[in-house]
C-alpha cells in the first residue's frame, strides 16, 4: 500500500480519522493517535477553540455551563467494508479487492489470475502447465487472505490502531517489477503473431539463467 499524498512512499500507517494511508513523514501522533496533515490542523484549531474553564472559587454563584460544540464526524478515507466480507467476496478474482475500494488493484488480480489459467491450459508451455496449475492455485487462495488483511487493517486504523499486514512486509523492487511484467507481456503478445513462442521459450529458458549467472560474475570481476 503506498502513501495517498506521496505515492512514492511506502504507507507505514492510517489515519485514525480519515483512514488515510500514510508514510512515515505524513503521519503525526496527537494524544496517541495518528492522524494525517488535515485531521491534525483540524484537532488543533478545536483545541484552540475550545472555550476554557473558569475556576472561581470565591464566588458562590455558579457559572454557566458552556454550549457543546458538535462533534467533528470524519468521512472516511476508504470504503467500508468488514475484513469477513472482504474474505469471501476475494474467492472471486478481484472483487475482494473492489470491496475495499482497490480497483487498479482489483484489474491486475483479474489480469495475473486470468494469465496463470491461460497458460495452465495451454499446449504451448510443454511440461511446465503443472507449474501454471500450481501458481494459479496459490494466487486464487491468496487474493481472499489479502483482501481480508486490508480491510482489516483500515478498520483497525479507524480506532487509532496501527499495524501493518504480512503482506505489506513482502517488499518488491520496482524495477524487477516492471521488468518482468513487460518482459512477460512482450512474450504473450509475441506469441499472438508467431505461433510456439511460448514452447520455444519452456525448451530455451536455462539461457535465462545463464544469462544472470555472466551478468553477476562480469559485476564480480570488475568490482
Amino acid at each position: 500500500m503506498q502513501c495517498a499524498l506521496h505515492p512514492e512512499a511506502v504507507a507505514t500507517a492510517y489515519c485514525s480519522n480519515c483512514g488515510l494511508a500514510l508514510c512515515f513523514n505524513c503521519s503525526e501522533t496527537i494524544g496517541g493517535r495518528v492522524l494525517c496533515p488535515s485531521c491534525s490542523r483540524l484537532s488543533r484549531a478545536n483545541s484552540v477553540n475550545a472555550p476554557s474553564q473558569l475556576d472561581d472559587s470565591s464566588s458562590p454563584q455558579t457559572n454557566p455551563m458552556p454550549e457543546r460544540e458538535k462533534p467533528y464526524i470524519p468521512e472516511r478515507g476508504y470504503p467500508y467494508c468488514s475484513p469477513n466480507v472482504s474474505l469471501v467476496l476475494g474467492l472471486i478474482p478481484g472483487v475482494g479487492s473492489i470491496c475495499n475500494g482497490d480497483y487498479v488493484k482489483a484489474f491486475l488480480q483479474i489480469l495475473i489470475f486470468g494469465s496463470l489459467v491461460s497458460l495452465a491450459s495451454s499446449q504451448e508451455v510443454g511440461g511446465f502447465d503443472s507449474i501454471f496449475v500450481i501458481l494459479s492455485i496459490i494466487f486464487f487462495f491468496y487474493m481472499p487472505l489479502e483482501a481480508y488483511h486490508i480491510a482489516k487493517k483500515r478498520n483497525l486504523a479507524l480506532r487509532g490502531i496501527t499495524v501493518i499486514s504480512p503482506f505489506e512486509r513482502i517488499q518488491f523492487s520496482e524495477l524487477w517489477t516492471g521488468g518482468l511484467a513487460i518482459s512477460f507481456g512482450t512474450l504473450f503478445l509475441v506469441n499472438q503473431f508467431v505461433p510456439g513462442t511460448l514452447h520455444f521459450v519452456s525448451r530455451g529458458w536455462p539461457l535465462a539463467l545463464i544469462g544472470i549467472g555472466i551478468y553477476n560474475l562480469s559485476r564480480y570481476f570488475r568490482s
